[in-house]
């Protein structure tokens, strides 16, 4: 038996929508109706006028939602369903949801509802709009479970620690990780610019067990996590973490690459040239850019006409927001 409020239906949509403002509307059952009623799923009694409260057997919905859109079709007033924008991101035991304005007040209830639909959820935090700091950073803010940014998370055999709000980790990326470990071959040397937590050197050298990988990242909590998330994976041997500016670290590099890996999605053409320096004839360059259709056309030509590179292939790893993408320009040095 669940706890409802029974309702005239005359007041049916102005009581759903007071459950729903109050997160009083238990998201798990199916509401119920009679000629003359609507029985609403409560999950605490409460003083109303709107109706009385009383015990009722009630459906569960039978499958778990797999997007906000599905998920809000239950808890949100009808007219504001179609503001929903994407799928959430499970990072870890970490949903990462974006709720637009239109929608602030219903946050808690949608975070609500969510972390009861996927008993792998244990927290849900909402996705800011604006990127913060000296290590673009974007700081969630958590709305229901547990109270931590800090996740463990899988991907391609690899385990990962890290916390959300120190360090920057995009687990879209996993399958383009995963590309470019496919193409890694023999005992390559790598250099990995603007590495993060060390998830693309970590994937490579586990898919590779002669490679060795070089990280270099500024940001002092994703250098951390580089180098716990390397032992994590035991890799100790063959993958090293570089905490500081690549432009400083990269003169005192002893070592000519095989392969360099830029991952910074901004300005990465301004670091072309310290990538060359520690390139050779042959060095294949991955470096990522986020650009429009109509922009990445000019960023090749720009390319060809101040670098001794050949562009080889430019593969879109991803939406990054309206008609943007992530692209990675996939090059060679010629000399």
């Amino acid at each position: 038996m669940t706890l409802v409020l029974k309702v005239v239906k005359k007041n049916g949509e102005r009581a759903r929508k007071f459950l729903i403002q109050k997160n009083y509307l238990d998201g798990d059952y199916r509401p119920d109706s009679d000629k003359k009623h609507i029985y609403f799923p409560a999950t605490v009694e409460f003083k109303t006028k709107l109706g009385t409260f009383e015990k009722r057997n009630l459906d569960k919905f039978k499958s778990r939602p797999t997007s906000l859109r599905e998920l809000f079709m239950k808890v949100l007033p009808v007219k504001l369903v179609d503001d929903v924008r994407r799928s959430y991101d499970l990072i870890g035991d970490i949903a990462v949801i974006e709720i637009p304005n239109s929608l602030k007040k219903y946050e808690k209830v949608i975070a609500n509802s969510l972390l009861k639909t996927n008993p792998k959820i244990k927290v849900v935090a909402k996705k800011p709009d604006k990127i913060k700091g000296k290590y673009r950073i974007r700081k969630l803010k958590i709305l229901a479970g547990e109270k931590r940014t800090t996740t463990e998370y899988r991907e391609s055999e690899c385990l990962f620690r890290f916390d959300l709000n120190k360090t920057y980790f995009s687990q879209r990326l996993g399958n383009e990780r995963l590309r470019l470990a496919k193409r890694v071959s023999g005992s390559e040397k790598i250099l990995v610019m603007f590495s993060g937590i060390a998830p693309f050197g970590i994937v490579i050298a586990k898919r590779n067990p002669f490679a060795r990988i070089w990280n270099i990242e500024l940001n002092p909590a994703a250098a951390k996590y580089a180098k716990e998330n390397i032992k994590l994976n035991q890799l100790e041997s063959r993958v090293f973490s570089i905490k500081g500016d690549v432009k400083k670290q990269i003169p005192k590099l002893k070592e000519k690459f095989d392969r360099i890996i830029m991952v910074l999605p901004h300005d990465n053409e301004k670091f072309l040239a310290d990538a060359l320096n520690v390139s050779k004839k042959g060095t294949i360059i991955h470096m990522y850019a986020i650009h429009t259709d109509s922009e990445i056309a000019g960023v090749r030509k720009r390319i060809r006409e101040n670098h001794p590179l050949k562009i080889n292939k430019t593969v879109k790893a991803g939406d990054y927001g309206p008609k943007m993408w992530r692209y990675c320009l996939d090059m060679k040095v010629t000399v």
